[in-house]
């Protein structure tokens, strides 16, 4: 199997993971619950926005073409950005892939649904007040690991 063909198989690993987490979380029976107690929860979370819940105020005929056209001219970038990569060693093609594989999958939900599911919840009580990260979901997670170790290789090139 070819490094191409490997990167192919993890996106579609990466996305079909994600959707289906996602499909899961959608359940009707599906019930929030806490994985580590006072740190980290399984939530259900609609998110009509980006990052933050960015932009979830513009109107859904604005906000959802909007963001999904966003999304894909950046993914389309990342594409052709892997194309050049992909049979180079190292690892910025797969960190490209992991890119891909979370823009595939939030835009299948805004085109699908409008909105990104979300579901992991991070959260600090500190005094008996909790503290919580944005819920999120694993194509974010992709997409964020990606960023970060994209950084940090290339400044070690610098």
């Amino acid at each position: 199997m070819t490094r191409t063909t490997r990167q192919i198989a993890l996106l579609a690993l990466l996305v079909t993971l994600d959707q289906l987490s996602k499909w899961w979380i959608e359940q009707p029976q599906f019930t929030p619950f806490s994985c580590i107690d006072g740190l980290f929860n399984i939530v259900r979370a609609h998110n009509p926005g980006v990052a933050f819940s960015m932009f979830a105020d513009l109107p859904d005929s604005v906000r959802v073409g909007a963001l999904v056209a966003v999304t894909a001219a950046i993914a389309i970038g990342v594409l052709i950005w892997w194309l050049k990569e992909r049979q180079r060693d190292g690892i910025t093609s797969w960190l490209l892939v992991l890119i891909m594989a979370g823009a595939i999958g939030n835009i299948w939900d805004r085109v699908q649904l409008g909105y990104v599911v979300d579901f992991l919840d991070w959260f600090v009580t500190i005094d008996g007040q909790a503290y919580h990260w944005p819920a999120f979901n694993l194509a974010d997670s992709y997409i964020s690991v990606a960023v970060v170790l994209l950084l940090v290789t290339g400044f070690k090139k610098s």
